[in-house]
C-alpha cells in the first residue's frame, strides 16, 4: 500500500471485506451495500455505506524522516434499517469484521459508535454511524 494511493487502496479494502461478511451478520435479510448515498428511490433497507476515508499524519519536526511518519485513518460507515435487531446484528458483524480481519499495513486502534432515529418522508429508520480508526506507520 502506497501513500499516493492510500485512500483508495483503504477504501477498496474495507469495501471488499464487508462485501465478503455481510451475508453472514444474522439480519433478518443480507444488507445492501454502497459505496455512497444511493438515490433514494432505489434503496433497499437494511443497508450499509462506506464514506470516503480520512487520513491524518503526524507532525514533523526539524530533522524529522517524513518518510516513516504514523498516519491515522479513520474509516466511517453508516448502517441504515428499519429494525432495532438488525441495526445491532449488522453494527456487531461490522466490528466483528475488522477486528478478526487485519486491513492491510494497519492496526485497529479505536471503534466508535452514534445511533439515531432519523424520518425522512416518514421511513422511520434507525442510523448508526461506527466510526474505525486504525494506525499505520
Amino acid at each position: 500500500m502506497e501513500d499516493v494511493t492510500l485512500r483508495n487502496d483503504v477504501y477498496e479494502q474495507v469495501y471488499d471485506l464487508i462485501n465478503s461478511n455481510k451475508a453472514s451478520y444474522g439480519a433478518s435479510k443480507s444488507p445492501a451495500l454502497y459505496g455512497g448515498y444511493p438515490d433514494i428511490k432505489s434503496i433497499s433497507y437494511p443497508n450499509i455505506i462506506v464514506m470516503p476515508v480520512d487520513v491524518g499524519e503526524s507532525k514533523y519536526t526539524i530533522d524529522t524522516d517524513r518518510s516513516v511518519s504514523t498516519k491515522t485513518i479513520v474509516v466511517s460507515i453508516e448502517v441504515f434499517s428499519r429494525k432495532n435487531k438488525d441495526l445491532d446484528i449488522i453494527s456487531d458483524g461490522l466490528t466483528h469484521t475488522f477486528r478478526v480481519n487485519q486491513v492491510s499495513g494497519m492496526f485497529l486502534i479505536d471503534v466508535t459508535e452514534n445511533t439515531q432515529f432519523i424520518s425522512p418522508n416518514d421511513l422511520k429508520l434507525k442510523s448508526k454511524v461506527l466510526t474505525f480508526t486504525f494506525m499505520r506507520r
